[in-house]
Protein backbone atom coordinates (compact mmCIF):
# COMPACT_ATOMS: atom_id res chain seq x y z
CA UNK A 1 0.00 0.00 0.00
CA UNK A 2 1.51 2.86 -0.80
CA UNK A 3 2.44 5.41 1.89
CA UNK A 4 0.06 8.57 1.23
CA UNK A 5 -3.33 5.62 1.54
CA UNK A 6 -1.38 4.75 5.12
CA UNK A 7 -0.54 8.36 6.37
CA UNK A 8 -4.60 9.76 7.56
CA UNK A 9 -4.74 6.35 8.89
CA UNK A 10 -1.55 6.77 11.13
CA UNK A 11 -2.71 10.52 11.87
CA UNK A 12 -6.53 9.02 12.84
CA UNK A 13 -4.64 6.37 14.96
CA UNK A 14 -2.60 9.03 16.76
CA UNK A 15 -5.37 11.34 17.73
CA UNK A 16 -7.38 8.11 19.21
CA UNK A 17 -3.90 7.99 21.28
CA UNK A 18 -4.61 11.97 22.13
CA UNK A 19 -8.68 11.21 23.31
CA UNK A 20 -7.28 8.15 25.54
CA UNK A 21 -5.19 10.24 27.00
CA UNK A 22 -7.55 12.89 27.24
CA UNK A 23 -10.12 10.70 28.56
CA UNK A 24 -7.45 9.49 31.17
CA UNK A 25 -6.09 5.65 30.45
CA UNK A 26 -3.08 5.31 31.30
CA UNK A 27 0.12 5.57 28.82
CA UNK A 28 1.21 2.47 29.69
CA UNK A 29 -1.83 0.83 28.11
CA UNK A 30 -1.81 3.71 25.07
CA UNK A 31 1.45 3.53 23.80
CA UNK A 32 2.28 0.02 23.38
CA UNK A 33 -1.77 -0.15 21.64
CA UNK A 34 -0.91 2.86 19.16
CA UNK A 35 2.16 1.08 18.51
CA UNK A 36 0.40 -2.15 16.95
CA UNK A 37 -2.25 -0.43 15.69
CA UNK A 38 0.15 1.35 13.37
CA UNK A 39 2.44 -1.23 12.33
CA UNK A 40 -0.66 -3.49 11.72
CA UNK A 41 -1.07 -1.03 8.44
CA UNK A 42 2.16 -1.92 7.00
CA UNK A 43 1.41 -5.62 7.02
CA UNK A 44 0.73 -6.01 3.40
CA UNK A 45 -1.83 -9.05 3.71
CA UNK A 46 -5.85 -8.21 2.10
CA UNK A 47 -7.18 -10.03 5.68
CA UNK A 48 -4.40 -7.58 7.66
CA UNK A 49 -5.99 -4.26 6.13
CA UNK A 50 -9.82 -5.13 6.03
CA UNK A 51 -9.39 -5.87 10.31
CA UNK A 52 -7.47 -2.56 10.37
CA UNK A 53 -10.34 -0.94 8.22
CA UNK A 54 -12.79 -2.43 10.82
CA UNK A 55 -10.82 -0.78 13.68
CA UNK A 56 -10.84 2.46 12.03
CA UNK A 57 -14.21 2.10 11.48
CA UNK A 58 -15.03 1.60 15.15
CA UNK A 59 -12.52 3.98 15.94
CA UNK A 60 -14.78 6.54 13.67
CA UNK A 61 -17.83 5.60 15.63
CA UNK A 62 -15.98 6.13 18.76
CA UNK A 63 -15.40 9.57 17.74
CA UNK A 64 -18.65 10.42 16.73
CA UNK A 65 -20.19 9.28 20.58
CA UNK A 66 -17.71 11.48 22.05
CA UNK A 67 -19.44 14.00 20.07
CA UNK A 68 -22.47 13.32 20.79
CA UNK A 69 -21.56 13.21 24.68
CA UNK A 70 -19.87 16.45 24.51
CA UNK A 71 -22.40 18.23 22.68
CA UNK A 72 -24.34 17.25 25.38
CA UNK A 73 -22.45 18.05 28.07
CA UNK A 74 -22.28 21.78 26.85
CA UNK A 75 -25.83 21.91 25.96
CA UNK A 76 -26.47 21.05 29.79
CA UNK A 77 -24.18 23.71 30.74
CA UNK A 78 -25.81 26.36 29.02
CA UNK A 79 -22.09 26.73 27.42
CA UNK A 80 -21.35 27.32 23.39
CA UNK A 81 -21.29 23.97 21.26
CA UNK A 82 -21.21 24.07 17.83
CA UNK A 83 -17.58 24.27 17.50
CA UNK A 84 -16.72 21.51 19.22
CA UNK A 85 -19.39 19.75 17.25
CA UNK A 86 -17.35 21.02 14.09
CA UNK A 87 -14.14 20.09 15.18
CA UNK A 88 -15.38 16.12 16.51
CA UNK A 89 -17.33 15.62 13.70
CA UNK A 90 -14.29 16.85 11.35
CA UNK A 91 -12.02 14.40 13.61
CA UNK A 92 -15.04 11.81 12.81
CA UNK A 93 -15.19 11.93 9.34
CA UNK A 94 -11.24 12.00 8.77
CA UNK A 95 -11.28 8.89 10.48
CA UNK A 96 -13.91 7.20 8.15
CA UNK A 97 -12.41 8.89 5.58
CA UNK A 98 -9.04 6.55 6.32
CA UNK A 99 -10.93 4.01 7.05
CA UNK A 100 -12.34 3.91 4.13
CA UNK A 101 -8.77 4.42 2.65
CA UNK A 102 -7.43 1.05 4.10
CA UNK A 103 -10.49 -0.64 3.00
CA UNK A 104 -9.72 0.45 -0.90
CA UNK A 105 -6.25 -0.05 -0.80
CA UNK A 106 -7.12 -3.67 0.83
CA UNK A 107 -9.58 -3.98 -2.74
CA UNK A 108 -6.48 -2.69 -4.65
CA UNK A 109 -4.27 -5.26 -3.43
CA UNK A 110 -6.32 -8.07 -4.18
CA UNK A 111 -6.79 -7.00 -7.31
CA UNK A 112 -3.07 -6.61 -8.02
CA UNK A 113 -1.99 -9.90 -6.60
CA UNK A 114 -4.97 -11.78 -8.11
CA UNK A 115 -6.32 -12.97 -4.68
CA UNK A 116 -10.18 -13.86 -3.59
CA UNK A 117 -11.22 -12.88 -0.22
CA UNK A 118 -10.35 -16.67 0.33
CA UNK A 119 -7.03 -16.21 -0.50
CA UNK A 120 -7.22 -18.52 -3.96
CA UNK A 121 -5.62 -17.36 -6.71
CA UNK A 122 -7.53 -16.91 -10.48
CA UNK A 123 -6.50 -20.59 -11.09
CA UNK A 124 -9.73 -22.14 -9.65
CA UNK A 125 -10.22 -23.58 -6.21
CA UNK A 126 -8.06 -26.77 -6.18
CA UNK A 127 -5.26 -25.76 -9.02
CA UNK A 128 -6.08 -29.51 -10.44
CA UNK A 129 -6.79 -29.56 -14.39
CA UNK A 130 -10.60 -30.17 -13.97
CA UNK A 131 -10.75 -32.46 -17.17
CA UNK A 132 -9.04 -35.42 -15.96
CA UNK A 133 -12.52 -35.75 -14.09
Amino acid sequence: MSFLRILPAQIALLLLAALFMRLGFPLIMIVPMTVLLMLGLLVPWAEARALMAGVMGFCSLLWAFMTWLRVQERLAYGEPWSRLAGILMGVTLFTAWSAWLVWSARKADQHRFGTSALGTTGMGTTGLDQSAT
